[in-house]
């Protein structure tokens, strides 16, 4: 895909949805069929593609069905759920512990609620909801770590879906070198 045309998607963020659902129809029925169109920053892209282009936005992705003939050697590490949940949990309450709503605060005042990709973040979204008034402080954090959670499974989903590769399980307390010692032993 091309880089982003900043002043295009400004202009087509500011574009009525069912315009842009119009058009990449019209343009693209491909595309249209298979994009999550209530997803309007994939739609907004989609749009700017075929008008960066000249070509559907379907064609950009056509070399990705490759992916399903992997080679032997494409690997997926992953975790346990318990133990991915547990990750999850420790990472955001350090990041609370380390700052996350002062640093917030300060790129609240720099304009990030104007950033529409930024402040939708998960962590900042909570975040800023908690300083305009919204759910304490615990409740944020259970919130982010909530959505954390939900992130993680879309993603293990995306991987499942879309990628042909052999999982190898991290175990819980074991070391990033044996992890790559066993790939390595897969390898050769």
């Amino acid at each position: 895909s091309p880089p982003g045309d900043e002043s295009l998607r400004t202009e087509l963020e500011a574009a009525p949805m069912d315009g842009l659902l119009d058009e990449l129809a019209a343009k693209d029925p491909a595309a249209f069929e298979s994009i999550d169109r209530q997803n309007r920053r994939r739609v907004v892209r989609a749009v700017e593609v075929i008008r960066l282009t000249g070509q559907p936005y379907s064609s950009q992705r056509s070399g990705w069905d490759a992916l399903g003939q992997a080679p032997g050697n494409l690997f997926c590490i992953t975790r346990e759920g318990d133990d991915l949940t547990a990750r999850i949990h420790e990472r955001v309450d350090a990041m609370f512990a380390q700052g996350l709503v002062a640093e917030t605060q300060g790129l609240a005042r720099r304009g990030l609620r104007e950033n529409r990709t930024a402040s939708q973040a998960i962590g900042y979204r909570q975040v800023l909801e908690h300083l305009d008034g919204g759910p304490g402080r615990t409740e944020t954090v259970e919130l982010v770590k909530a959505r954390t959670r939900q992130f993680a499974k879309r993603q293990r989903t995306w991987f499942r879906n879309q990628m042909i590769c052999q999982p190898v399980g991290w175990a819980a307390g074991k070391s990033v070198d044996g992890c790559c010692e066993r790939l390595l032993g897969m390898l050769c």
